[in-house]
């Protein structure tokens, strides 16, 4: 970190400033032609290390000593013959290059490596605990210490290994079976494995630990996997087992989820059973609260609450269901007095000030009304999606913060010349994506909030906007618009904007908001790219298009990504009335959904607040926000929400907001 260090020095003397600067590469980055001539040097040297060149490389790598990426070269080497290295050749590595995320990666590798060759003595002497070691060598670790005698240690440390509810891989199969052979596979952790699988949802590797089961658990073992995954079994016959630990857990976790899919159903299993096995009460609280949550999302089981024998203002998340509740029936004084349930922190909240703003501004009474305005006027001075919809209710002009950090030209090429910034800029140029990433984020893992500031205004200077974002966003540099909010892939959006006949603001939000304009970005759920598209939707979209989309990974390409992405969205605004909020939030949650979920007679703030899916509401309100901060970015004056929009909702009914 010293060497990230030196630019320090130019902070304090720096005195050139710049807001919105728009950075330009410096003359020498633009001209010099060595530059160029070591990067295609190291693509060649590169290509020898990997076609097992060894001599070509050693003979040739002296030419780029002094370039960023040496040190991959090196470790590349290193790999390609990983198992000729000793362990001071190892060190030397580790050493040398300890300052780059290359040296914890050798690590990993060369340790692997011996326990694949069962030189275990070598790799008990190297293994370091306290390192961010990996699943496989952490199986390769236990079977060391047996090996080296080292038994209580081994078999505690299988245990371990054992008692995660995710599988793990094969090299841990000789560990667990020397701890098995020990007797450490109990009745007891065969149970507790197999459960902890089942309830993390891991139903395969359940499937595999019954062959562990004691049998006299077999029969507990086929309950909790069916009341898991069939959960409405619980009002079948034979439901019930025996009242013990064991079935009370059964039973308490089949009831859950039943809740989760038909909370009617799950309170009538648990009135059920209640008084046949001994819960304590603490579970029957937990379980009469979860059914509660659910009941109160919906007007025609609300009144099931009243039946609960619970207090229903003592939980807050069935407190804020109630309430939401309440408001999605406009029932404003009830809301009200659930608002005012809520913890003094909730309360305290935006989100909630909002709507208690909004409730009193309904009221008969003047006191009660100045109070709305007054709430109002200081959300108003807020920029986000309540500070906008209260400027427009008291037709104030939004508030956007945007407070620019003075950052110089001298503070941003001197932390672009560190080392680990300048081996992350080569990978991203060189297209190295990943290892570009990984080695950001060691470098800047310290940075104090200064220096990811300067680091966000380099990574915009080169176009890694994501990186620029990301910085921002672990600063706490919310009032610094420009590298948050940048015009990403602009002309592509404009022409992709102009042929779907889309706000090209809301095509920039989505993508900003999807992947923060993260090319290869890839969701658990399989959505690729910019504006986060799945595989088959693009396939869809990309026949209607009459575009060849030949593989997934072609997805990645922003060009292609933003048309596609634009495409779809443009099906969703057509479909939904040229309605953003709609259409919004048909790409996230899909548009099935949300045409089941629409009910034009609640006002349009109503039904963003109890969309059912939190995520999607958190979605069409950040969308709205960022499509009103790129207006204002391209010089355009536009409302949070068009006039157009609000038509597909209610007025506010007797002038909730205006009276």
């Amino acid at each position: 970190m010293q060497l990230v260090r030196i630019f320090l020095a130019v902070l304090a003397c720096s005195s050139t400033t710049t807001s919105n600067a728009s950075f330009n590469f410096s003359g020498d980055q633009i001209a010099d032609e060595s530059r160029y001539e070591q990067r295609e040097r190291y693509k060649k040297l590169l290509y020898q290390i990997k076609t097992n060149q060894h001599s070509r490389y050693e003979s040739g790598k002296a030419a780029v000593a002094n370039y960023p990426l040496y040190p991959y070269l090196e470790y590349q080497s290193l790999i390609f013959r990983l198992s000729k290295q000793t362990p001071e050749a190892i060190n030397a590595f580790i050493t040398q290059y300890g300052d780059t995320p290359l040296a914890g990666q050798l690590q990993q590798n060369w340790l692997y490596s011996l326990g694949k060759r069962g030189e275990w003595k070598t790799f008990q002497a190297h293994y370091d605990l306290e390192a961010n070691n990996t699943k496989e060598n952490a199986c390769f670790h236990a079977y060391s210490l047996w090996r080296a005698n080292r038994i209580d240690e081994a078999l505690e440390y299988a245990r371990d290994l054992w008692m995660v509810p995710f599988s793990q891989p094969n090299e841990c199969d000789p560990i667990f079976k020397v701890w098995r052979d020990a007797g450490g596979l109990s009745r007891e952790v065969a149970w507790q494995r197999y459960e902890s699988a089942i309830t993390s949802n891991q139903i395969t590797l359940g499937g595999y630990l019954e062959r562990f089961l004691d049998r006299n658990d077999k029969t507990a073992a086929a309950r909790l996997k069916r009341f898991h995954t069939k959960p409405k079994r619980l009002n079948g016959a034979n439901a019930t087992g025996p009242d013990s630990e064991q079935g009370r857990f059964i039973l308490a976790h089949g009831i859950e989820r039943l809740a989760r899919r038909d909370a009617k159903s799950a309170l009538k299993a648990l009135n059920k059973v209640r008084n046949q096995y001994q819960f304590s009460p603490e579970t029957l609280t937990h379980l009469y609260t979860e059914i509660g949550v659910r009941l109160a999302r919906k007007a025609d089981t609300l009144p099931l609450l009243n039946d609960l024998p619970i207090d229903l203002t003592e939980n807050q998340a069935l407190v804020e269901a109630q309430l939401l509740t309440h408001l999605k029936q406009l029932n404003w004084s009830t809301g009200l007095v659930y608002l005012n349930l809520l913890s003094d922190e909730s309360q305290a909240s935006l989100r909630w000030q909002y709507w208690k703003a909004r409730i009193l501004m309904g009221s008969g009474s003047i006191a009660d009304v100045q109070q709305g305005r007054d709430i109002f006027a200081d959300i108003a001075k807020q920029r986000s999606f309540y500070g906008f919809l209260a400027a427009d209710t008291l037709k104030l002009a939004y508030n956007y913060e945007d407070a620019p950090e003075a950052i110089s030209h001298e503070q941003v090429h001197a932390l672009e010349e560190t080392p680990g910034i300048q081996r992350s800029l080569e990978l991203f140029a060189l297209d190295e994506k990943t290892r570009a990433r990984r080695e950001w984020n060691f470098t800047t893992r310290d940075f104090s909030n200064i220096e990811l500031r300067i680091a966000a205004r380099v990574a915009e200077k080169w176009g890694w906007h994501e990186q620029a974002i990301r910085a921002m966003i672990t600063a706490k540099a919310w009032d610094d618009l420009g590298p948050r909010f940048p015009l990403a892939y602009r002309d592509n959006f404009i022409t992709s904007a102009r042929t779907e006949d889309i706000p090209l603001t809301w095509s920039m939000a989505i993508a900003r908001q999807e992947s923060a304009f993260m090319t290869d970005a890839k969701s658990s759920a399989g959505a690729l790219g910019l504006m986060q598209l799945m595989p088959a939707t693009a396939r869809q979209v990309a026949r209607e298009q009459g575009v060849s989309l030949r593989s997934s990974n072609e997805l990645t390409d922003p060009l292609t990504n933003i048309r596609l992405g634009s495409a779809y969205l443009g099906k969703m605004f057509r479909r939904f009335n040229h309605n953003r909020i709609l259409a919004s939030a048909a790409y996230n949650a899909g548009p099935r959904r949300v045409s089941g979920w629409l009910d034009s007679t609640l006002p349009l703030d109503v039904w963003i607040e109890t969309i059912p899916f939190s995520e999607t509401r958190n979605y069409v309100q950040n969308v709205l926000v960022f499509s009103s901060i790129y207006s204002r970015k391209l010089g355009q004056n536009t409302p949070l929400i068009f006039a157009h929009e609000r038509r597909d909702f209610s007025n506010p009914e007797a002038g909730v907001l205006d009276r």
